[in-house]
């Protein structure tokens, strides 16, 4: 398959995943011990932690909205980019959100596949509080 669909499929996963709570075709297309890179003090490691964290998302959150695009790859590397909104229900602490605020997330997501199966993901992205 070549990479700008399987990019494309990977989108579609992740959509149904946020949207449906449907990760069906989420953990179809990611190795079970995928990593993703985060930039932060820990990575995320293995479908289950990104199925919990979106799942805690989906719970925390309203008016979710995610914009995704297919930038450019090459033999199994790609890039796609982000950009999400979202409200916390509540306080969320963890990035100094009060509750009913909106985030602005904008992002860049490269991944690497080994046997049709995403292996490795880095993201890198910007959030703001539009309160």
């Amino acid at each position: 398959m070549e990479i700008r669909e399987f990019a494309e499929k990977y989108i579609e996963a992740e959509k149904k995943a946020f949207k449906e709570g449907n990760f069906d075709a989420l953990e179809a297309i990611a190795a079970p011990n995928i990593v993703y890179h985060w930039g932060g003090p820990r990575d995320m490691v293995g479908h289950e932690d990104h199925k919990q964290d979106i799942m805690n998302y989906r719970k925390l959150t309203s008016k979710h909205t995610q914009e995704w695009g297919y930038v450019t790859g090459d033999g199994d590397v790609c890039v796609l980019s982000i950009r999400e909104m979202m409200t916390f229900i509540d306080e969320y602490p963890a990035i100094s959100a009060p509750a009913g605020a909106t985030i602005d997330f904008d992002a860049f997501f490269i991944l690497r596949r080994e046997n049709e199966k995403v292996v490795e993901a880095w993201i890198k992205g910007n959030s703001r509080i539009l309160k």
